[in-house]
């Protein structure tokens, strides 16, 4: 299961400063209940607000009681850094997704984020080899397809990371929103890793 973070600067916060404290790669969780496995802020401004994803991979729903529990205890109080970080970002919604296709290491580069709608009729195994075929046409690093569990997510409702290595290497992708018959993409994103993005 993914839970995937939506955040945003208080542009009041120095960027540096934002990006230092919004760093979770050091973070309060049980590494092996929680792994962050992507974070990334949006580029050039291409792409919606929020302007930064944090993608963690946990073990089930349980691990949110095991998050409201800490997050209520003397713990979390005498962890400064996690304060800190409470009070720099502003994490603005969050959702639940099952991940389709999952890389198992994600590639540097510029990343790119698809935003799409799919009807229920529309089966897991039918997105995953829609966007195996859209990796055949356009090239690129498909590292995940996430599809939302029921409403527990902002709109659109699931998404697609790519990575390429470079602008010139996304042009195909960009200029062809069709996924697949009836399947199309909402709107889009580009990012780059927590810290390189520009501004």
């Amino acid at each position: 299961m993914i839970y995937l973070e939506y955040i945003e600067r208080d542009r009041h916060v120095p960027i540096e400063a934002f990006r230092h404290m919004g760093d979770q790669s050091q973070s309060w969780v049980e590494p092996d209940a929680d792994r962050m496995i992507l974070q990334l802020g949006r580029t050039l401004r291409f792409g919606p607000m929020p302007s930064y994803l944090a993608f963690w991979k946990i073990a089930g729903l349980e691990r949110l009681d095991a998050w409201e529990d800490y997050f209520g205890s003397p713990a979390w109080h005498d962890n400064g850094r996690s304060q800190a970080m409470h009070r720099t970002i502003h994490i603005q919604r969050a959702g639940l997704y099952d991940a389709l296709v999952e890389a198992e290491a994600f590639g540097e580069g510029v990343h790119v984020v698809e935003y799409f709608d799919a009807d229920e009729a529309t089966g897991d195994s039918a997105l995953a080899e829609a966007f195996a075929q859209r990796r055949e046409r356009h090239g690129g690093a498909l590292e995940l397809v996430l599809r939302r569990i029921g409403v527990w997510g902002p709109d659109p409702a699931h998404l697609a990371v790519w990575t390429f290595p470079a602008y010139a290497a996304m042009d195909g992708l960009l200029r062809d929103p069709v996924l697949a018959p009836g399947l199309r993409v909402a709107t889009g994103g580009i990012y780059r890793r927590f810290g390189q993005e520009i501004l």
